[in-house]
Protein backbone atom coordinates (compact mmCIF):
# COMPACT_ATOMS: atom_id res chain seq x y z
CA UNK A 1 0.00 0.00 0.00
CA UNK A 2 2.79 2.43 1.23
CA UNK A 3 4.71 1.51 -2.59
CA UNK A 4 1.62 2.60 -4.15
CA UNK A 5 0.61 5.55 -2.57
CA UNK A 6 4.10 6.87 -3.10
CA UNK A 7 3.82 6.05 -6.90
CA UNK A 8 0.46 7.97 -6.69
CA UNK A 9 2.38 11.01 -5.13
CA UNK A 10 4.87 11.11 -7.53
CA UNK A 11 2.65 10.60 -10.53
CA UNK A 12 0.96 13.56 -8.70
CA UNK A 13 3.89 15.68 -8.70
CA UNK A 14 4.39 14.77 -12.58
CA UNK A 15 0.72 15.95 -13.69
CA UNK A 16 1.57 19.20 -11.67
CA UNK A 17 5.16 20.30 -13.40
CA UNK A 18 3.22 19.50 -16.47
CA UNK A 19 -0.07 21.91 -16.08
CA UNK A 20 2.70 24.64 -14.41
CA UNK A 21 4.59 24.52 -17.82
CA UNK A 22 2.27 24.08 -19.98
CA UNK A 23 0.32 27.99 -18.07
CA UNK A 24 3.93 29.23 -18.36
CA UNK A 25 4.34 28.63 -22.03
CA UNK A 26 1.09 29.98 -22.98
CA UNK A 27 1.55 33.11 -20.60
CA UNK A 28 5.49 33.82 -21.92
CA UNK A 29 5.68 32.14 -25.58
CA UNK A 30 2.06 32.18 -26.43
CA UNK A 31 1.68 35.82 -26.43
CA UNK A 32 1.62 36.73 -30.53
CA UNK A 33 -0.87 33.37 -31.26
CA UNK A 34 -3.69 34.07 -28.59
CA UNK A 35 -3.24 37.74 -29.99
CA UNK A 36 -4.07 36.73 -33.42
CA UNK A 37 -6.62 34.39 -32.22
CA UNK A 38 -8.62 36.96 -31.02
CA UNK A 39 -8.99 38.69 -34.56
CA UNK A 40 -12.55 38.82 -35.11
CA UNK A 41 -13.64 36.87 -38.14
CA UNK A 42 -15.18 39.68 -41.25
CA UNK A 43 -18.41 39.32 -42.93
CA UNK A 44 -18.02 37.87 -46.91
CA UNK A 45 -20.18 40.37 -48.44
CA UNK A 46 -19.52 39.20 -52.05
CA UNK A 47 -16.73 37.03 -53.51
CA UNK A 48 -15.51 36.26 -57.01
CA UNK A 49 -15.87 32.25 -57.87
CA UNK A 50 -12.17 30.95 -58.69
CA UNK A 51 -10.09 33.28 -57.76
CA UNK A 52 -10.53 33.13 -54.10
CA UNK A 53 -11.23 37.54 -54.12
CA UNK A 54 -13.54 38.86 -51.25
CA UNK A 55 -15.08 41.42 -50.02
CA UNK A 56 -15.79 42.20 -46.88
CA UNK A 57 -18.24 44.48 -44.89
CA UNK A 58 -15.71 46.39 -42.81
CA UNK A 59 -14.20 47.36 -46.43
CA UNK A 60 -13.71 51.16 -47.64
CA UNK A 61 -16.42 52.53 -50.37
CA UNK A 62 -13.34 52.87 -52.73
CA UNK A 63 -11.88 49.02 -52.51
CA UNK A 64 -15.53 48.17 -53.18
CA UNK A 65 -15.95 50.20 -56.10
CA UNK A 66 -12.61 48.55 -57.13
CA UNK A 67 -13.67 44.93 -56.46
CA UNK A 68 -16.83 45.27 -58.29
CA UNK A 69 -15.28 46.52 -61.16
CA UNK A 70 -12.54 43.16 -61.12
CA UNK A 71 -15.91 40.72 -60.50
CA UNK A 72 -17.23 42.05 -63.49
CA UNK A 73 -14.19 42.19 -65.54
CA UNK A 74 -13.18 38.57 -64.33
CA UNK A 75 -17.16 36.79 -65.21
CA UNK A 76 -17.28 38.67 -68.43
CA UNK A 77 -16.55 36.39 -71.81
CA UNK A 78 -13.32 38.08 -72.76
CA UNK A 79 -10.79 40.85 -71.08
CA UNK A 80 -7.92 42.74 -71.24
CA UNK A 81 -4.95 40.90 -69.31
CA UNK A 82 -3.61 44.54 -68.37
CA UNK A 83 -6.95 45.54 -66.84
CA UNK A 84 -6.85 42.62 -64.79
CA UNK A 85 -3.02 43.38 -63.62
CA UNK A 86 -4.49 46.79 -63.16
CA UNK A 87 -7.65 46.21 -60.77
CA UNK A 88 -5.45 43.49 -58.71
CA UNK A 89 -2.57 46.90 -57.82
CA UNK A 90 -4.98 48.58 -56.82
CA UNK A 91 -7.15 46.23 -54.29
CA UNK A 92 -3.45 45.43 -53.16
CA UNK A 93 -2.58 49.06 -52.34
CA UNK A 94 -5.78 49.90 -50.93
CA UNK A 95 -6.45 46.92 -48.42
CA UNK A 96 -2.67 47.26 -47.59
CA UNK A 97 -2.38 50.50 -46.55
CA UNK A 98 -6.25 51.49 -45.54
CA UNK A 99 -4.90 50.18 -41.56
CA UNK A 100 -8.27 52.17 -40.02
CA UNK A 101 -9.87 49.37 -40.24
CA UNK A 102 -7.59 46.41 -39.44
CA UNK A 103 -8.03 45.15 -35.40
CA UNK A 104 -4.19 44.84 -34.97
CA UNK A 105 -0.79 44.67 -36.34
CA UNK A 106 -1.17 40.94 -37.06
CA UNK A 107 -4.58 41.83 -39.43
CA UNK A 108 -2.46 42.53 -42.57
CA UNK A 109 -4.59 43.47 -45.62
CA UNK A 110 -3.85 43.05 -49.54
CA UNK A 111 -2.84 39.10 -48.57
CA UNK A 112 -5.13 37.20 -50.83
CA UNK A 113 -3.33 39.27 -53.65
CA UNK A 114 -0.23 37.71 -52.96
CA UNK A 115 1.20 34.40 -54.39
CA UNK A 116 0.36 31.81 -51.85
CA UNK A 117 3.67 30.60 -50.85
CA UNK A 118 4.82 34.48 -50.35
CA UNK A 119 2.37 35.28 -47.91
CA UNK A 120 3.42 34.61 -45.00
CA UNK A 121 6.77 36.81 -45.16
CA UNK A 122 5.54 39.14 -46.62
CA UNK A 123 2.73 39.30 -43.63
CA UNK A 124 5.99 38.99 -41.40
CA UNK A 125 7.78 42.02 -43.42
CA UNK A 126 4.44 44.14 -42.91
CA UNK A 127 4.12 43.19 -39.34
CA UNK A 128 7.35 44.69 -38.46
CA UNK A 129 7.28 47.68 -40.98
CA UNK A 130 3.90 49.21 -41.81
CA UNK A 131 1.88 47.76 -39.12
CA UNK A 132 4.58 47.57 -36.50
CA UNK A 133 2.57 50.74 -34.14
CA UNK A 134 -1.17 49.14 -34.74
CA UNK A 135 -2.85 49.46 -31.60
CA UNK A 136 -5.11 46.66 -30.29
CA UNK A 137 -8.59 47.49 -31.25
CA UNK A 138 -10.37 44.35 -30.34
CA UNK A 139 -12.21 46.56 -27.48
CA UNK A 140 -13.42 48.92 -30.35
CA UNK A 141 -11.79 51.73 -28.05
CA UNK A 142 -8.90 53.08 -30.15
CA UNK A 143 -8.10 56.87 -30.96
CA UNK A 144 -5.07 55.98 -33.49
CA UNK A 145 -4.89 58.16 -36.22
CA UNK A 146 -4.22 55.23 -38.68
CA UNK A 147 -4.18 55.65 -42.83
CA UNK A 148 -7.21 55.30 -45.30
CA UNK A 149 -6.67 55.78 -48.89
CA UNK A 150 -9.21 57.37 -50.68
CA UNK A 151 -7.29 57.22 -54.49
CA UNK A 152 -4.99 55.26 -56.72
CA UNK A 153 -3.31 56.30 -59.66
CA UNK A 154 -0.89 53.64 -62.13
CA UNK A 155 0.92 55.42 -64.21
CA UNK A 156 2.60 52.51 -66.06
CA UNK A 157 2.78 48.87 -66.61
CA UNK A 158 5.26 47.07 -68.05
CA UNK A 159 5.44 43.81 -69.24
CA UNK A 160 8.73 41.61 -68.21
CA UNK A 161 9.35 38.49 -66.88
CA UNK A 162 10.33 37.73 -62.89
CA UNK A 163 12.79 34.88 -61.64
CA UNK A 164 11.22 32.56 -58.88
CA UNK A 165 13.24 31.22 -56.25
CA UNK A 166 13.87 28.05 -58.11
CA UNK A 167 15.36 30.06 -60.83
CA UNK A 168 12.83 29.25 -63.34
CA UNK A 169 11.22 32.82 -64.85
CA UNK A 170 7.62 33.48 -65.65
CA UNK A 171 5.74 36.03 -67.38
CA UNK A 172 5.40 39.30 -65.15
CA UNK A 173 4.19 42.79 -65.17
CA UNK A 174 6.08 45.49 -63.55
CA UNK A 175 3.63 48.49 -62.18
CA UNK A 176 4.37 51.89 -61.38
CA UNK A 177 1.40 52.88 -58.82
CA UNK A 178 0.71 55.62 -56.41
CA UNK A 179 -2.08 56.48 -53.95
CA UNK A 180 -3.20 59.26 -51.79
CA UNK A 181 -4.95 59.40 -48.08
CA UNK A 182 -7.85 60.81 -46.93
CA UNK A 183 -5.24 62.47 -44.00
CA UNK A 184 -1.88 62.30 -44.75
CA UNK A 185 0.14 60.73 -42.05
CA UNK A 186 3.73 60.19 -43.67
CA UNK A 187 3.12 56.51 -44.95
CA UNK A 188 4.14 55.49 -48.42
CA UNK A 189 2.16 56.92 -51.29
CA UNK A 190 3.75 55.32 -54.32
CA UNK A 191 5.68 52.10 -55.47
CA UNK A 192 6.79 49.25 -58.00
CA UNK A 193 4.65 46.13 -58.09
CA UNK A 194 5.76 42.51 -59.84
CA UNK A 195 2.37 40.57 -60.88
CA UNK A 196 3.26 36.60 -62.11
CA UNK A 197 0.30 34.92 -64.06
CA UNK A 198 -0.29 32.01 -61.70
CA UNK A 199 -2.52 29.82 -63.60
CA UNK A 200 -5.90 31.77 -63.96
CA UNK A 201 -4.37 34.59 -61.58
CA UNK A 202 -2.40 37.23 -61.21
CA UNK A 203 -0.76 37.27 -58.35
CA UNK A 204 1.46 40.16 -56.50
CA UNK A 205 4.94 38.49 -56.28
CA UNK A 206 7.06 41.38 -55.22
CA UNK A 207 6.58 45.18 -54.04
CA UNK A 208 8.71 47.82 -53.62
CA UNK A 209 7.31 51.24 -51.58
CA UNK A 210 8.54 54.61 -51.96
CA UNK A 211 7.70 57.71 -49.73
Amino acid sequence: MKKQKKVLIIVSVIILLIAVGGGVYFLFFNKKSNEEVMIPEVKVMNKIEGYEYTLDDRDTEVFKEKFEELKELLESESFEEEDYVSLVSELFIIDLYTIDNKISKYDVGGLEYIYEPARDSFKSMAMDSIYKTVINNIDKKREQSLPIVKSTTISEITPSTYEMPDESEMDSYDVNISWAYETSLGYDNEGTITLIKNNNRIDVVSFNPRS
